[in-house]
């Protein structure tokens, strides 16, 4: 039942730490993928405009476009979903990643293709949070030296900030 009810409401914490930033990257989730579109109702209703990874090409680039709940999302290589090559690009203050796992460094791990590690190179201002379940918690993420760590993992349970 807490699945079914999680990451629909912002934690006070991260709402303070969204401030003067309006642009935020959700992504549709693939799997078992903590479901990052279920924030989009919370941050609308705090005036945040939202976008939405899209890949590029299989070279590890990504773009993100503009969404609002209720737009049709396109098929993507990997199984993923994203908006419309129409839909305006956006440059997000704020990129709430998925992740396979993550480690109390705040170490993310994911699917490999380096597409998010590009988008946090690119966009070096913005705010990187991981969505999570509790359990994708692991003792130790492998890091390469290019790997960036994440602001903030908000799981189920907890708030985890860089210290």
């Amino acid at each position: 039942m807490a699945h079914r009810l999680a990451f629909r409401a912002l934690p006070s914490p991260v709402r303070t730490l969204l401030g003067g930033r309006e642009r935020i990257a959700l992504y549709a989730a693939v799997n078992d993928e903590a479901p990052a579109l279920r924030l989009a109702d919370a941050l609308i209703a705090e005036g945040k405009t939202l976008c939405l990874p899209r890949v590029v090409d299989r070279m590890g680039t990504m773009e993100f476009r503009a969404w609002a709940p209720g737009d049709a999302l396109e098929e993507g290589p990997f199984a993923t979903r994203h908006p419309s090559s129409h839909a305006p690009v956006v440059h997000p203050d704020i990129i709430i990643a998925p992740l396979l796992a993550f480690d109390a460094r705040l170490m993310r791990l994911g699917q490999g293709g380096g597409y998010y590690d590009r988008a946090f190179a690119r966009y070096g201002e913005a705010l990187r949070i991981g969505l999570a379940w509790s359990v994708q918690q692991i003792t130790q993420v492998p890091a390469d030296p290019w790997d960036v760590p994440l602001h903030l993992v908000i799981t189920e349970r907890s708030i985890m900030e860089a210290s």
